[in-house]
C-alpha cells in the first residue's frame, strides 16, 4: 500500500489546502494511507472528519529556519515517516516542500511537488525541483511556463472539484440568517484576506460602494475568508455601512462550507478554486486573481478562463474598481444564464474521480 504524507505550510482556508483535503478524501476512498503535515488552522477540522491523520508542524515562513527550528522540523517529519510507515512525501508549498524535500532525499524516499503558481521567485521553484521525481502544473497556463525547464518531470493535472458537494441550492436561509432582503442582488466574495486577494477585495468594497449609490440599490456584497487583513477589511466594511446607515456589506470571517453563500449570491467574484465551486453551484462569476483580472466567465470563453486559471496564473490586465462595477453593470444588463453549461464543463475537466486517478498513474 502507498503510505503518502502530504504536506503543505498551514491548514488555512485557501485553495490550495482545500484542494489538498479534496485529494486526500479521493485517495484514501481508493484504498491509499494519506497522512497530513502543516501549522494548524480552520481547515484542520475537514481531515479529522473525513478520518486522516493530521500532525500539526511548525513549518518555517522562510527559506532560512533557525538550526534549532530545522533541528526540530526534521526531527518531527522523521518521527511522523516511522510512526505512518511513510513511502512518498507530496509537498504543494515552498516553505514547508523544501523541507520535506531533504528529509525526503535524507532517508531515500520519492518526493513529488504540485506547482499551485508561479508566485514563488524561479530559485525557490529550483530548488525544490531538484529534489522531485514529479512536478505537477495544476493549470495549463503553469505547465506552459515549466515544460521546456523541466520536460521530464512536468504533469498537467487540473484541480479536482467534487461535485456531489457543489450544486445548485436557492434555499434564502443564509439571507434571513444574515438580515439581507430576499429581493437584494448578492455579490459574493471568498478567499484568503492577504496579499493581492485582499487588494481585490478593497477595491471590490469601493466598487459596490460607488454601484450602492448610483444604479444598483438593491447590492449587499458578502465576504469570506481570514488572513493578516482581515481585520482592516472588517473595519472598511463597517464604515461604509455606517456611513449609508444600512448594512450592505457583510462580513463572515472563515467559513468551512461556502455552498450555502454560493446558493443565495447572484454572482460571485472569485478565481481559482472559488470560480469552479461557484460554477459548480451554476452561478455566475467574475474572475479576479492574484495575475489580475479575467472578467466574466462565460461558455464561450471557457478555454481561456481554463488556461488563466480564472486570473490566477495570468491575465493580461490588472483588477480595478472600474472593471470590476463595469462587469457587474454589463452581468445585470445580459442577465447571462449558462449555469448548466458551465457546470457540465467544470464536471468534464475538473471532476475530482478524473484527478484522483491520475495522481494514482503519478505515484506508480
Amino acid at each position: 500500500m502507498n503510505k503518502i504524507l502530504m504536506v503543505v505550510d498551514h491548514l488555512g482556508a485557501n485553495g490550495t489546502v482545500t484542494h489538498v483535503i479534496s485529494l486526500s478524501k479521493a485517495l484514501k476512498d481508493r484504498g491509499f494511507h494519506i497522512v497530513v503535515a502543516g501549522r494548524e488552522g480552520t481547515k484542520q477540522t475537514a481531515l479529522i472528519e473525513h478520518g486522516i491523520p493530521f500532525y500539526p508542524t511548525d513549518f518555517p515562513a522562510t527559506f532560512t529556519p533557525t538550526p534549532g527550528q530545522k533541528h526540530k522540523i526534521e526531527k518531527k517529519l522523521k518521527d511522523i515517516i516511522l510512526a505512518e510507515g511513510i513511502t512518498m512525501i507530496h509537498a504543494h508549498q515552498v516553505y514547508s516542500g523544501m523541507m520535506a524535500a531533504r528529509i525526503s532525499a535524507a532517508l531515500g524516499l520519492r518526493f513529488i511537488y504540485t506547482v499551485h503558481g508561479l508566485y514563488s521567485h524561479n530559485h525557490e521553484l529550483n530548488r525544490i525541483a531538484q529534489y522531485a521525481e514529479k512536478l505537477i502544473a495544476v493549470s495549463p497556463y503553469v505547465y506552459a511556463q515549466l515544460k521546456i525547464q523541466y520536460p521530464e518531470k512536468l504533469l498537467l493535472i487540473l484541480n479536482g472539484v467534487d461535485e456531489t458537494e457543489f450544486y445548485h441550492d436557492d434555499s434564502d436561509l443564509i439571507k434571513a440568517l444574515h438580515s439581507i432582503s430576499v429581493d437584494h442582488f448578492v455579490v459574493f466574495y471568498a478567499s484568503r484576506l492577504e496579499w493581492i486577494k485582499a487588494d481585490i477585495c478593497m477595491q471590490l468594497i469601493q466598487a459596490v460602494n460607488q454601484l450602492k449609490n448610483t444604479t444598483m440599490p438593491d447590492l449587499h456584497l458578502v465576504i469570506a475568508g481570514e488572513g493578516k487583513r482581515s481585520t482592516q477589511i472588517a473595519d472598511t466594511a463597517r464604515f461604509y455601512n455606517l456611513n449609508r446607515k444600512e448594512t450592505f456589506i457583510t462580513t463572515i470571517g472563515s467559513q468551512t462550507d461556502l455552498r450555502a453563500y454560493y446558493g443565495i449570491s447572484d454572482c460571485i467574484i472569485g478565481t481559482g478554486r472559488t470560480a469552479l465551486e461557484a460554477m459548480l453551484c451554476e452561478k455566475r462569476v467574475i474572475a479576479a486573481g492574484n495575475k489580475g483580472y479575467f472578467g466574466t466567465v462565460t461558455a464561450e470563453n471557457w478555454e481561456e478562463a481554463k488556461y488563466a486559471h480564472f486570473g490566477d496564473h495570468f491575465a493580461v490586465q490588472p483588477t480595478s474598481k472600474d472593471k470590476i462595477i463595469q462587469s457587474l453593470l454589463d452581468l445585470r444588463k445580459t442577465n447571462l444564464m449558462e449555469g448548466q453549461l458551465l457546470r457540465e464543463a467544470v464536471i468534464r475537466d475538473y471532476s475530482l474521480r478524473h484527478a484522483a486517478q491520475l495522481h494514482m498513474e503519478a505515484y506508480r
